[in-house]
C-alpha cells in the first residue's frame, strides 16, 4: 500500500533539489572566478557568505562540497617523470607499499596548491624542493643522473575525445 506524500515532504523535497542546483552553480562560478583570478559577482559572494546559505544541515549533509562542472569526475593532475640516459620511470615507482603510493598521490595535490601562486614565492619554492627531492631518490636508487620534469596532464575536450591523445604540458624540471 503506498502512501501519499505530505506537504512536508514535499517542501523538504524542494529545499535540497533547490539546494543542489544553487551549489552546482555557485561552485562553478566560484572555481572559474578563482582560477582564472577574476573578481566573483557580488550575488555569489553574498549568497556564499549567507548564514541561511552556509547552513551547518548543508554542511552535516554534505551538499557543501560542490558540484561544479565536471567537478566529480575530470581533475587536473601532474606526472613526475625521472629519465637517465638509458630509462624513462614514473616517479611513483620509488614506492613499494600502498601508503607511500597514497602519500606520492598527494604531493600532487601540493603541486596544484603551489602551481601558479604568483602571490606567495615560497610555495613555489616548495614545489622545487619536491622535485629535487625524487630527483635524488632516483640517484642514489640507480647510481646515475637524473633529470626529473613534472608535467601537468591535459585532458582532451569533449569534442576531441576520439581525435586527440592526452597531452603533457611541462611545468617544471630538475637536473
Amino acid at each position: 500500500m503506498s502512501r501519499k506524500p505530505n506537504k512536508i515532504e514535499i517542501t523538504i523535497f524542494l529545499i535540497i533539489i533547490l539546494k543542489v542546483f544553487a551549489t552546482g552553480i555557485l561552485t562553478t562560478i566560484s572555481s572559474f572566478c578563482e582560477f582564472y583570478e577574476y573578481n566573483q559577482p557580488k550575488i555569489a559572494e553574498r549568497v556564499n557568505n549567507s548564514v541561511l546559505y552556509r547552513n551547518p544541515i548543508f554542511t552535516y549533509t554534505g551538499f557543501d562540497t560542490g558540484y561544479g562542472f565536471f567537478a566529480p569526475n575530470v581533475s587536473s593532475n601532474f606526472v613526475i617523470y625521472s629519465e637517465d640516459s638509458h630509462n624513462v620511470y614514473n616517479s611513483s615507482e620509488l614506492l613499494h607499499t600502498n601508503e607511500g603510493k597514497t602519500r606520492f598521490i598527494s604531493a600532487n595535490a601540493i603541486f596544484f596548491n603551489n602551481f601558479g601562486n604568483k602571490k606567495n614565492e615560497d610555495k613555489m619554492a616548495a614545489n622545487k624542493i619536491i622535485l629535487k627531492r625524487i630527483n635524488k631518490m632516483f640517484e642514489k636508487k640507480y647510481n646515475s643522473k637524473f633529470t626529473t620534469t613534472v608535467y601537468l596532464y591535459e585532458y582532451p575536450r569533449l569534442g576531441e575525445i576520439n581525435t586527440k591523445k592526452e597531452h603533457l604540458i611541462k611545468i617544471d624540471e630538475i637536473r
